[in-house]
């Protein structure tokens, strides 16, 4: 029997560490882009996440669940590696 859509998509997504660590580095280069991007930069990003009119709070928050998923991801990862 194989599995359907439906009771693969309960499982979620596995990645290997390689692929996990990628990730992590990925969402830190992401992080420090958003954080060290200059006042043009951040007016481009509000304006496009400007969907509701609170474009430059989006942005803000953009970066800071950016930030808040590579940190949650780097000790999930170091614990995944050293088992």
């Amino acid at each position: 029997m194989t599995d359907t859509p439906a009771a693969t998509a309960d499982q979620g997504v596995v990645l290997d560490p390689d692929e996990a660590a990628d990730l992590a580095r990925l969402l830190d280069l992401i992080e420090d882009c958003l954080l060290h991007a200059d006042d043009h930069a951040r007016a481009d990003l509000a304006g496009f996440l400007d969907g509701s009119g609170h474009g430059y709070h989006a942005a803000a928050g953009l970066a800071t669940l950016v930030g808040h998923n590579a940190t949650t991801l780097h000790p999930r990862l170091r614990k995944a590696t050293t088992r």
